[in-house]
């Protein structure tokens, strides 16, 4: 991939660098970190690197009657940020819209006064949210704007925000279609949640769960559920499923998600993990029906505290999708005596960057 943006914004740092040497030197990473565990061979996923991103948010830059986008600098060029004429990371459907849209946005004051962001999502049918941020009181004058916005651009939603006021126009999600197996799982994804952001990759780490967890005997806890990403596929792998996330409008989505895609057999509870925690300790009739001997876990990139650690310990199998190895290699200190690590995987969500998402998969061995 090439971008008139390398060097300048400090979102790509390897961008000198081919991107089968990232995979290489980032797998050789990985290997080195968890090198005091008895490791499986790594399984190296990745996708396209270009335009891979469904979820992007951009400061704008204002200069003269110009506006434009704008990436925080690298950090050898000190702090704040530097406008940029194009980003080639983005869905495609993103990059074809961004330079039209702040074109339209340049024409009228009123949407341009003190628009201080640009945030978009996107699907695979490529329909578009796009939320405008700004620092300042924005009154009833701005619909009309929004209205010519959308008159233009056909495939997307507006949303208006300032500080503790938010203005939806029409609707503040989208149906995302994600092709799993060669079949087609169905999913709300609403704006200012979280989702994942990289959907080629999301498709092949639910698949590499899908595979690891087949032949996985008794029922599945999954914790961090968000919207029901992992849980919708999963729950076709198992009797039961049980799915618990703190944010209220994830497991509003994911109930949703659950009924869009003809899933009865998973019960979402919007409680934390350590709440979770407290009723299986409890032995709570709600578990009675259980035979709950898997978890799966998606955590943010704290990974686990302690009470969860000790919680997640209680599981024969355990499928933990990491987006930090540090944490990762943290937590596996405490879950992998007695158990067998059965897979091993990167998955590269982020090309261009030192990010590094993985995936394990353990096994209690018994005696």
């Amino acid at each position: 991939m090439t971008c008139s943006s390398f060097g300048k914004c400090g979102s790509c740092v390897l961008w000198q660098m081919p991107y089968e040497k990232q995979l290489e030197m980032k797998s050789e990473r990985l290997k080195e970190m968890f090198g005091e565990f008895e490791m499986p061979e790594l399984e190296v996923i990745h996708g396209s690197d270009e335009h891979f991103r469904a979820r992007a948010e951009f400061r704008v830059w204002h200069e003269g009657d110009k506006s434009y986008y704008a990436m925080r600098k690298r950090k050898e060029d000190g702090r704040g940020v530097i406008p940029i004429e194009e980003c080639k990371i983005v869905d495609k459907a993103i990059y074809d819209i961004m330079d039209p849209l702040i074109k339209e946005i340049e024409k009228n004051e009123n949407l341009r006064f003190k628009l201080y962001e640009i945030d978009f999502l996107s699907n695979s049918k490529g329909e578009l949210i796009i939320t405008l941020i700004y620092h300042k009181k924005v009154d009833e004058s701005i619909a009309d704007d929004i209205k010519k916005l959308k008159d233009k651009f056909k495939n997307a939603d507006f949303i208006v925000r300032k500080k503790g006021r938010k203005y939806v126009f029409d609707k503040n999600y989208l149906i995302e279609e994600l092709k799993i197996n060669d079949k087609i799982y169905k999913y709300k994804i609403i704006e200012n949640t979280f989702s994942q952001p990289n959907r080629g990759m999301n498709q092949k780490m639910i698949e590499w769960a899908l595979r690891n967890s087949k032949e996985l005997k008794g029922d599945l806890v999954e914790l961090y559920c968000g919207n029901g990403n992992f849980t919708i596929p999963l729950s076709e792998n198992f009797r039961k499923v049980i799915a618990t996330e703190i944010n209220k409008e994830s497991i509003e989505a994911a109930t949703f998600n659950a009924d869009i895609n003809g899933r009865e057999n998973i019960t979402f509870l919007a409680m934390s993990a350590a709440e979770f925690s407290a009723l299986k300790k409890e032995k709570s009739p709600l578990l009675a029906s259980y035979d709950l001997k898997n978890v799966l876990i998606d955590p943010p990139r704290a990974g686990l505290d302690d009470k969860s650690r000790e919680f997640v310990n209680l599981f024969d199998n355990i499928i933990y999708i990491s987006c930090n190895p540090e944490t990762l290699k943290r937590d596996l200190k405490t879950l992998a005596k007695g158990r067998k690590i059965k897979a091993f995987a990167f998955f590269d969500q982020f090309p261009y960057t030192e990010h590094m998402e993985c995936g394990v998969v353990l096994e209690r061995v018994n005696g």
